[in-house]
């Protein structure tokens, strides 16, 4: 995902634009083939789970496996739609809330009520105010449970500061799959710009005797036009919980995301977005205004920016609400809980773990004792 834009920008067809300063910063199994939307297996009549080993739905009583279609790929939707009147998700799912960590948890409606997959307690309560836009897309697991543990067994045994015991005992207390929200949004872009940059050249003076080099700088002034479309910028819709370490997940194969289908969602989680489509396309502006910039400036030969000023047009806006596949789990060490994330597709792994206070102590005492070596070797050198 890539990341100028200017204000009053109309994002909902052809291109109007604004301007501002840029800125700079295990059995055998039964196949049965369904209509879509069970939840029920049509054998026994146990609840059937979306199985991400063998992309079906599959019944953990009988061992039947009932087909999802996973060529049904999610279509973008023109911004404008979002402001419309949508279908909300309520009809078919629960939310729960936390009353430890305050997460809001969303299932099926056909789930009993979960345990919190962020801080791992039950002591959670339904409640009745699920309201917002339902998704148009969703990312499938693709790895499973057993999966996931393994990609973090080996992630903390490359983590060089965890303590020996803890990489040799590690494993999970609990690990949940849950979808997380976000927003995905392609646009054309047209930019026009002005600014003035500026290289650096030596001349040779001389002062008070002594001669040395002054260094200056030549100025000198762009302008021009810049266009490209950028294809899903993909913004979390959570405004603050893990969002540092769901950036380590990336990336996410947003391009072959599936229409949303209930199926997706039996046996796992989903958490509702916090950040409401307008507010992550204003996030994506930004992100998209940082990617012109850079690439504005990429083709001229420079050392500093005396200024650049950018103003952008956006046009054919389209979005996708999609769900994301993320295990989140935690360990305990100490008595200490460590949460850990791995992205449900390609098993990427994020988390915190703990530190040892003497590895680091090592790692400092080694480095000074480095730096104290090159000291005597410079004194000696230099005397």
């Amino acid at each position: 995902m890539t990341d100028d834009t200017g204000n009053n920008i109309d994002p909902f067809g052809d291109f109007s634009s604004g301007s501002s300063d840029a800125e700079f910063t295990g059995s055998q199994r039964e196949e049965v083939k369904v209509d879509a939307h069970v939840s029920k297996c049509p054998a026994c009549g146990a609840n059937l789970v979306y199985s991400p080993a063998q992309k079906k739905l599959h019944c953990e009583f009988c061992g039947t496996d009932v087909d999802v279609d996973l060529t049904d790929f999610a279509e973008e939707i023109p911004f404008s739609e979002m402001l419309k009147s949508a279908p909300d998700w309520k009809d078919e799912t629960r939310v729960f809330a936390c009353k430890n960590c305050g997460a809001r948890t969303i299932v099926s409606k056909k789930d009993i009520a979960p345990v919190c997959p962020f801080c791992g307690t039950p002591n959670v309560v339904e409640e009745s105010d699920l309201v917002g836009l339902k998704p148009n897309a969703v990312l499938p697991f693709l790895i499973d449970e057993n999966t996931a543990i393994e990609r973090f067994k080996k992630w903390v045994r490359r983590k060089l500061y965890a303590p020996g015991k803890y990489k040799k005992t590690v494993r999970p207390e609990q690990i949940k799959g849950n979808y997380f929200p976000a927003f995905t949004f392609d646009s054309d872009t047209f930019s026009s710009y002005s600014g003035r940059l500026g290289k650096y050249y030596y001349v040779t003076v001389r002062r008070n005797g002594k001669t040395f080099q002054e260094r200056r700088i030549r100025y000198f002034s762009i302008n021009g036009t810049y266009s490209r479309f950028f294809n899903d910028v993909l913004v979390y819709a959570n405004k603050s919980r893990d969002e540092k370490h769901m950036k380590k997940l990336l990336p996410f194969a947003t391009d072959y995301a599936q229409k949303y289908n209930e199926d997706f969602i039996y046996g796992f989680g989903a958490s509702q977005y916090e950040k409401d489509g307008t507010e992550c396309w204003s996030e994506a502006q930004a992100r998209m205004r940082g990617a012109i910039q850079r690439a504005v400036l990429a083709q001229y030969t420079y050392d500093i920016v005396d200024y650049l000023n950018v103003n952008t047009a956006f046009g054919k806006v389209t979005y996708k609400y999609l769900l994301l596949p993320v295990y989140i789990g935690h360990s305990k060490y100490n008595k200490k809980l460590y949460n850990f994330y791995v992205n449900g597709q390609n098993g990427n792994v994020a988390g915190k773990s703990p530190v040892s206070p003497v590895k680091v102590l090592v790692t400092v005492f080694a480095g000074l004792a480095v730096l104290a070596g090159i000291g005597v070797l410079l004194y000696f050198l230099l005397r």
